[in-house]
């Protein structure tokens, strides 16, 4: 018979935090330190012929972990084994469990629609301290392939809060031999053009995508819909693959500058040859120049830059952003349907 180690747990999960399709989050305490992490539970059966996508996780943290502060740190990471022998061996693991940083200040729209104001400067802060991080990230080699605002977490609920970039379920490790990834991974409304492509005809791609993924931020955070918001996901997909956006309504973007627009233009260049780095990115007027850029309010007395927030907060409770988070979920079907159409 097999002889098999078995360390005994040294945490104890507490309250549920969120779910998805192959995993559940949930506080974890150690035992011995009390202290408290977001521990993402994988259940191996449910990912079986995926459990890849666990190895590069963990591969691509285990190389940045700590490395920054904007992003998440993988502190430790194990399986889980049932106690009852088969025969002549241990049965198989049943979960992965990843421990992780505990974000207690929620997603990024949360915080921003709990404060009393927000200007277009909030948006070129928190731009830019994404954007810190992600060329650390592509500096490690890495590419993230899925920002989005669902993981981009604040570590408190503390008014100078880190932003912190989280989930890095489908980042992946480049390999220099094999600068570009194939395949279809993301969330649709945030995925480039290229990565469309993949579908078609296995072109390719890399880093660029993330900066792509930054374009469509950008634009949330100015306006509060995204860009390719369509009525179906076939139709959302077209859209992104010609860049088909426009800055409207006008009354929205008529209280953000000229110099943010073309932030957003340079971040969704199609191309993605042509589109910036994100080193090149932060070098954007909007995002280093000394002096704010804003549009001011009429109504100030001072001259001050228009308050963002009433119309931000309309468009996130719209039924254009509803649909948008519908559109997710259909994701792979819809790439599937538009592949085959294509062809």
């Amino acid at each position: 018979m097999q002889n098999t180690t078995i360390t005994p747990c040294q945490y104890c999960t507490g309250r549920m935090l969120g779910s998805g399709t192959y995993a559940i989050v949930r506080e974890a305490i150690h035992i011995h330190t009390n202290q408290v992490y977001a521990c993402k539970i994988i259940n191996k059966q449910r990912m079986a012929g995926r459990e890849y996508l666990i190895r590069n996780e963990i591969a691509v943290l285990e190389r940045i972990s700590s490395g920054h502060p904007n992003i998440v740190t993988l502190h430790d990471y194990f399986e889980s084994v049932r106690n009852v022998l088969m025969k002549s061996h241990m049965q198989s693991p049943r979960n992965m469990y990843l421990c992780f940083d505990l974000c207690t200040g929620g997603e990024l729209f949360d915080q921003i629609c709990s404060k009393r104001h927000y200007y277009e400067a909030d948006a070129a802060s928190l731009v830019r301290t994404i954007l810190t991080a992600v060329k650390y990230i592509h500096g490690a080699g890495i590419v993230h392939r899925d920002l989005k605002p669902e993981n981009l977490l604040f570590r408190t609920q503390a008014e100078d809060a880190d932003l912190m970039i989280a989930d890095f379920g489908l980042s992946r490790v480049m390999d220099n031999e094999k600068p570009l990834l194939n395949g279809v991974y993301g969330t649709p409304g945030y995925m480039a053009p290229e990565i469309f492509f993949d579908s078609v005809d296995a072109a390719g791609h890399g880093k660029p995508v993330d900066v792509w993924a930054m374009g469509v931020i950008t634009y949330l955070l100015l306006a509060g819909y995204a860009p390719f918001d369509r009525d179906t996901p076939e139709a959302e997909m077209q859209a992104i693959i010609a860049g088909d956006y426009a800055f409207a309504p006008a009354e929205y973007w008529a209280n953000v500058s000229e110099t943010a627009r073309d932030f957003v233009q340079a971040c969704l260049t199609v191309d993605p040859v042509r589109r910036p780095t994100a080193a090149e990115a932060l070098e954007h007027q909007w995002l280093a120049s000394a002096a704010p850029h804003f549009v001011a309010d009429p109504s100030s007395p001072t001259g001050g830059p228009v308050d963002l927030l009433p119309h931000l907060k309309k468009a996130l409770n719209g039924k254009r952003t509803c649909a948008s988070w519908k559109f997710a979920g259909l994701g792979i079907r819809a790439v599937n349907r538009f592949a085959s159409l294509t062809h």
